[in-house]
């Protein structure tokens, strides 16, 4: 071959099948030093490469650990829905029939009475969103956890 060196790929294409290996290519390995140690380099990736073990898959997993890997769909709580619907309407229909008198009585109560009872709702609502977000965030660590798990450890 002339004075150049082969390029990565016409290494590399030497490396996978020697079949199609011309006599010129296989000359200038044999004189070339830079080419022939990037040439072996190649090899012993190869080599390394297929003395890997094959990783394998059992077909017989526990029902558990293949629920865990098909995502599953949240349940809808019917019930619930349904009980804060209806008590959202009750409330709004006792808002639009007894307004005035919710009115009334709020104006008469003291002021910290008054607070009290503007208050009492929000600070509900804020602990039972706290309570929600540390629920889901228990969920989130619980997924984390099982998908952790189930990644393969490799021993390098």
């Amino acid at each position: 071959m002339n004075s150049t060196h082969l390029t990565e790929e016409q290494l590399q294409a030497l490396t996978d099948s020697t079949n199609d290996t011309t006599r010129l290519e296989m000359d200038h390995i044999s004189t070339c030093a830079a080419c022939r140690i990037k040439f072996e380099n190649y090899q012993l990736i190869n080599s390394t490469i297929q003395e890997l073990p094959m990783a394998s898959f059992d077909p017989d997993l526990p029902d558990y650990i293949v629920g865990m890997l098909i995502p599953q769909r949240a349940p809808i709580h019917w019930a619930a829905l349904l009980a804060a619907s209806l008590g959202g309407l009750l409330v709004t229909v006792a808002a639009v029939i007894y307004g005035n008198q919710f009115i009334k009585l709020f104006i008469q109560l003291p002021d910290n009475l008054r607070y009290f009872f503007a208050l009492l709702p929000l600070s509900l609502i804020s602990v039972k969103t706290i309570l929600s977000l540390i629920r889901y965030r228990q969920k989130m660590n619980i997924i984390i956890k099982k998908t952790n798990s189930l990644q393969p450890k490799l021993d390098w």
